[in-house]
């Protein structure tokens, strides 16, 4: 894509492959309609770094990044490597919003980032005891026959990829305690595009929601331990759950408990046993806000 250099922010890519390289390309090309350029460079003119969630290309793109952003794609892992993180699947939306996130970081920097004036210093990224500044002065180092001790520490923490057959748009949380619910809700989202993760309580739901961004939370109310309420209250007071949609699970239908769900931060309510019709209604509706502004 032909762009103003002197404006346009440069991104090298580390282990993409090509479906999810012609994501980027996408929302790059709707981006520059709207002022906000990106272009495809090497690694040594680039603002950016794309880095594919698999211990080899973290290695490479850690041993080429000096000032450059790290964006990682992968699965949420909390282990100090990386500026940002997508999820997948790889939707156009977050794609979107994690470049305008980097976009902001850049300029926080008090600088207008160029192709080869990469003036943002972003944190420094630890592998376990190892900087990498540290990591920069290894390479220098004669290679001896045994796998670096930072090297072990990336392939510990970077789970391997799984090779999907299907595609899916969104992933959701099924939060219930009843076996025939999640049953359920599993036979309702098997036609759809949403693959679905299942905890039977509250305490094992944070336990995921910790590790993994989801795009929509089904919750239950009554369940063993802390309630669907409580849980609701806590994913709220997540920076990054804020705006993710939670329905509510109940066989409580009463408006006082509707009221409860909607002041613990429920997005909706759905009593139990769920309807096919509501359930499907509900779930349209919402997929349409996510494909806007997830």
């Amino acid at each position: 894509m032909k762009t103003n250099q002197g404006q346009s922010i440069g991104i090298a890519c580390f282990g993409l492959n090509t479906s999810e390289r012609a994501i980027f390309d996408r929302v790059i090309a709707f981006v520059a309609k709207k002022g906000k350029k990106f272009h495809f460079c090497e690694s040594t003119e680039a603002n950016l770094f794309i880095v594919n969630d698999d211990p080899d290309s973290i290695e490479t793109a850690i041993r080429q990044q000096k000032k450059q952003l790290f964006i990682r794609v992968g699965k949420l892992v909390k282990d100090g490597i990386g500026d940002f993180n997508i999820t997948r699947p790889l939707l156009v939306t977050r794609v979107m919003r994690t470049l305008d996130d980097a976009c902001q970081a850049l300029k926080g920097s008090g600088s207008t980032p160029t192709i080869r004036d990469t003036t943002y210093t972003p944190r420094q990224v630890q592998v376990k005891s190892t900087t990498i500044n540290s990591v920069a002065t290894a390479v220098k180092t004669p290679i001896k026959p045994r796998v670096p001790a930072w090297k072990k520490a990336i392939q510990k923490s970077v789970p391997v990829q799984a090779v999907e057959e299907k595609q899916y748009d969104f992933q959701a949380l099924v939060v219930d305690d009843s076996a025939a619910i999640r049953k359920q809700l599993e036979i309702e989202l098997r036609s759809t595009k949403i693959r679905a993760d299942y905890a039977i309580c509250g305490e094992e739901a944070l336990e995921k929601v910790d590790k993994t961004q989801y795009d929509l939370i089904f919750l239950d109310i009554i369940m063993p331990g802390i309630d669907g309420y409580e849980v609701c209250e806590k994913l709220r007071k997540m920076s990054h759950y804020k705006k993710t949609p939670v329905i509510m699970l109940s066989g409580k239908t009463g408006p006082l408990d509707e009221v409860k769900g909607i002041l613990a931060g429920a997005s909706t309510y759905l009593a139990k046993p769920v309807k096919h019709k509501d359930f499907q209604a509900t779930l349209n509706r919402l997929s349409k806000w996510l494909s806007f502004y997830a």
